[in-house]
C-alpha cells in the first residue's frame, strides 16, 4: 500500500506546485487534492500537451543535467589544481547556471596579485553581488568600478544602476541610465533604462524612449537586425503591453 501511494503523492505534489508557478484557476487545486490520481492526470495533460511546453521541459531536463556534468568536471578540474583559471572557469559556470552565490568567493579569490586591480574581474564581482540580491555590496563594487573606462559601456553597469535604485539610491541609478542613453547603440542598456523609467511611473518618458529604439530597429541593416532581435522583440512586446491600447 505504502508503494502505491508515495507515487501518487509525488505526482500530486509535483502538480500543485506546478499550478502555484504558472497561477493556475481555484478549480485545477480542488481536482488535485480531492481526485489525486484522475485529477493529476487531468491537470498533467491539460498543462503539458502543446509541444512548446514539452520542447520547453525537454531543456529544463538538458539544462540540469548539462549544468550538473559541466560544474562536476570544473570542480574536479580545481580540486586537482586551485590555480586561477580554474578558479574563474568554475566562478563563470555557476554564473551561467545561476548560482550567483558560489560565484563570489571564488572571484574574490581571483582578484590577488597582478589581478587584483583587474577592472574585467572585479565588474564579474559586482554582477555576482547583484544577483544574489546583495545590492549594496554591488553599489561599493560598482561606485569603485565607475573611474573605469571598460565599466562604461558594459552590461554590468545596468546591474550596477540597478543596485542603486534597489539600494534607495534613486536619482544616482537616473544618472547612470541617462549616460548610458546613446543613440545607435547600447541596446540592451536602453531597454533596461526605459524599464526602470516605468518603474519610476515615468511612462511618458519612457514611450518617448521606446519610440527612439523602434526607430532605429527600422534604419537597421538585415544582419544588425539578427543579431539585435531578441532585445528589440521585447522592447516590442514591453511597448505593446504598455501602450498599444491604452
Amino acid at each position: 500500500m505504502y508503494g502505491y501511494y508515495t507515487p501518487i503523492f509525488l505526482f500530486q505534489a509535483f502538480c500543485i506546485y506546478h499550478a502555484y508557478r504558472n497561477n493556475a484557476e481555484q478549480r485545477w487545486y480542488w481536482l488535485i487534492l480531492f481526485f489525486p490520481l484522475i485529477g493529476c492526470i487531468i491537470y498533467f495533460i491539460h498543462s503539458f500537451n502543446n509541444r512548446d511546453t514539452i520542447e520547453s521541459l525537454k531543456e529544463n531536463v538538458k539544462h540540469a543535467v548539462n549544468s550538473n556534468y559541466k560544474i562536476e568536471q570544473l570542480e574536479k578540474a580545481l580540486r586537482f589544481s586551485e590555480n586561477l583559471q580554474n578558479k574563474l572557469n568554475l566562478a563563470n559556470a555557476y554564473v551561467e547556471f545561476d548560482r550567483h552565490q558560489d560565484a563570489i568567493p571564488l572571484y574574490s579569490d581571483c582578484l590577488q596579485g597582478f589581478m587584483s586591480e583587474d577592472p574585467f574581474m572585479r565588474m564579474k564581482l559586482m554582477y555576482a553581488h547583484f544577483m544574489s540580491g546583495d545590492y549594496n555590496t554591488a553599489v561599493e563594487c560598482g561606485n569603485a568600478l565607475e573611474s573605469e573606462k571598460a565599466f562604461k559601456g558594459s552590461e554590468e553597469r545596468v546591474a550596477y544602476a540597478w543596485a542603486l535604485f534597489h539600494s534607495g539610491n534613486r536619482d544616482k541609478a537616473e544618472k547612470v541610465f541617462s549616460d548610458m542613453d546613446k543613440s545607435f547603440t547600447n541596446y540592451y542598456h536602453r531597454l533596461e533604462y526605459c524599464k526602470f523609467l516605468l518603474q519610476l511611473d515615468q511612462p511618458t518618458v519612457a514611450k518617448d524612449k521606446f519610440n527612439i529604439l523602434l526607430e532605429e530597429y527600422e534604419q537597421m541593416q538585415a544582419t544588425e537586425r539578427r543579431l539585435k532581435k531578441n532585445i528589440f522583440r521585447e522592447v516590442r512586446d514591453l511597448y505593446a503591453h504598455h501602450f498599444q491600447g491604452a
